[in-house]
């Protein structure tokens, strides 16, 4: 059986930073890349409106990362998001409030949900702006299909509520690099990937705030370390890459924020990558949606995808993988660079 294609998901997590929509989307451009924006609600409410939002345990007006500003600050962000789409990238659901939602019940994700929705699709009229693009409305009411849990929260509550807004796929789960994309609860799992760094062999995930968080604990480092930073984590995406596409071409799941930690040293990590292999056979570095087209359409061959490759080297042992698990998954509040 002929080799599936090597699929690089490169996605990120937040909405907020017009500067790095307008940097992402043009890096796009140049590289034949399509990326998936996993927008917070609270980001298309203004400070103003902050009380609209009900946070399912903590009430009204709570959130982790704060909210979006003025009228004048979500017209551009809007303007972002609408060019983003014109353009083929993908819209998903990163919840709303940023809390972790390990704890919520089935009804307390459904609230997130219906929140999310209804945030998204009146924020034109909410905010009195002209020119709504066509169709908008519909796509956040119909067309948003995939989902990460802030902070990676994934409890029981969560897949009941996922079905019931027709989700249709979940990225909030971790599994090792060479895994191929299966069914949890009937919502395809699309997880990020247990990965070791390049160089000083930590254990950490494929995402930036964890490589942040494992070369420099979640603080500035020295900024003669930053291109060190950088190095390791394009080192370390390499080999994932080479891994998988060199085997069983499992697809890579890349996870990034709108913030320039350790002096952008991630997000130029990042583009290097995405710019190299980009430009390989047999790669597409496409959306979400794209990727859940095709495991639909082939899902009876993810087996001998799976198959084709048995070297499991890339998996960690269960004493990595609870040291992987003790480290924070994502930022619990990353103020405004999202």
């Amino acid at each position: 059986m002929a080799k599936p294609p090597q699929f690089v998901m490169l996605a990120f997590d937040g909405s907020k930073n017009v500067a790095f929509w307008e940097a992402s989307r043009q890096f796009a451009k140049e590289n034949n890349v399509k990326f998936t924006y996993f927008a917070s609600g609270v980001y298309f409410l203004t400070q103003a409106d902050a009380q609209q939002y009900l946070e399912p345990k903590r009430g009204r007006g709570k959130s982790a990362i704060g909210f979006g500003g003025t009228v004048a600050d979500m017209k551009d962000r809007l303007h972002q998001m609408k060019l983003a789409m014109e353009e083929g990238h993908e819209i998903a659901s990163h919840a709303n409030g940023h809390f972790d939602g390990s704890k919520y019940t089935a009804d307390e994700w459904n609230s997130e949900f219906d929140q999310f929705t209804q945030i998204m699709s009146t924020v034109w009229d909410r905010y009195r702006l002209p020119n709504e693009p066509a169709g908008w409305k519909a796509y956040f009411k119909n067309e948003i299909l995939g989902f990460r849990a802030p902070l990676l929260g994934v409890g029981n509550g969560l897949y009941d509520a996922l079905r019931n807004h027709k989700f249709r796929y979940d990225t909030s789960r971790v599994k090792d690099m060479s895994y191929w994309p299966k069914k949890i609860n009937n919502i395809w799992s699309f997880p990020l990937a247990q990965l070791t760094i390049s160089g000083s062999g930590k254990k950490t995930l494929s995402m930036d705030y964890n490589f942040y968080y494992t070369q420099s604990g979640g603080r500035e480092g020295p900024p003669e370390l930053f291109p060190e930073y950088e190095r390791e984590m394009y080192d370390t995406y390499m080999a994932y890459f080479n891994f998988n596409y060199h085997g069983n071409r499992a697809p890579v799941h890349i996870g990034h924020h709108f913030s320039l930690w350790n002096g952008g040293a991630y997000w130029k990590a990042m583009q290097r990558f995405a710019a190299e292999v980009s430009k390989k056979e047999d790669v597409i570095c496409g959306t979400y949606k794209d990727l859940l087209k095709f495991v639909s359409e082939t899902q009876a061959h993810i087996a001998e995808f799976d198959a084709g490759h048995s070297d499991r080297a890339g998996e960690l042992t269960e004493e990595e993988l609870q040291e992987l698990k003790s480290q924070p998954r994502e930022p619990a509040c990353a103020h405004d660079e999202e």
